[in-house]
């Protein structure tokens, strides 16, 4: 493809804020609160409608380079070579793509107006507090996770709060039920037998059905608000996933 007609292409997509995919031969450039260097290769340029820029190898999920939503983007023809420089002002910083060659574009206005669900399970929860303990509370400190107490079974999360009481916790990624809250009361009781001293006992879940809160109270059982969409939202920022990925 012409470089001039590539540059049209891109240009008509872009005051149209059409979904655009760019496929050819280019350098990579980043300057700004780091910088980066990729050299010559061929990969994929995607522009999407809000002019977020991403730059994807062939191989791997994440893209080499990127730029957020609303970045400012140029386009121009130097010494046949098409550039396309996607700036934002804060912070400051450039991302600049030179083609030498390009082999296709495709763009296209694309509708999206979906909910977006986000689905974890216990485990994806345990992971969370083990990445971010201060979403239990500050100060708190896990010492295990899958602690085995004889009959009792298994306690998701073990740990320490910040006054150095032992605590219990017990996760569920649906509403919290009279079962559930007695089955943490065996694990509390477990813990006294193997410790000599009665730990914390805290139930983390989206909520408690109305029929559990009497037996909290009997039993001292805290409550803790984290919701499966919660817990992903923290592994994903602890993987760095928020950095091109939007959130709600």
């Amino acid at each position: 493809m012409e470089l001039s007609e590539a540059l049209d292409k891109i240009r008509r997509a872009l005051i149209n804020r059409e979904f655009t995919i760019i496929v050819g031969l280019s350098e990579v450039f980043y300057e700004g609160r780091a910088s980066s260097i990729l050299g010559l290769g061929e990969r994929v340029i995607m522009i999407k409608s809000d002019y977020s820029v991403l730059v994807h190898r062939p191989t791997g999920y994440e893209p080499t380079n990127w730029q957020p939503p609303n970045s400012k983007i140029d386009l121009k023809i130097d010494d046949d070579i098409l550039i396309i420089e996607a700036r934002r002002t804060n912070p400051s910083e450039v991302l600049t793509i030179k083609f030498h060659k390009v082999y296709n574009i495709f763009s296209q206005k694309l509708n999206d107006d979906a909910d977006f669900s986000m689905y974890a399970t216990e485990e994806d929860m345990k992971r969370a507090i083990l990445a971010d303990p201060s979403i239990i509370e500050a100060g708190f400190k896990p010492i295990e996770e899958e602690k085995k107490l004889k009959p009792s079974g298994f306690i998701d999360v073990f740990g320490i709060d910040s006054s150095g009481r032992l605590t219990v916790i017990e996760l569920k990624r649906r509403n919290a039920t009279v079962e559930d809250i007695r089955q943490l009361v065996e694990y509390v009781k477990g813990v006294e037998r193997e410790y000599g001293v009665r730990p914390r006992a805290i139930i983390a879940a989206p909520g408690v059905q109305r029929s559990a809160i009497r037996e909290m109270k009997i039993n001292n059982v805290e409550f803790k608000c984290l919701t499966p969409r919660k817990s992903v939202e923290i592994l994903g920022k602890k993987h760095g996933l928020d950095k091109y990925v939007g959130s709600e």
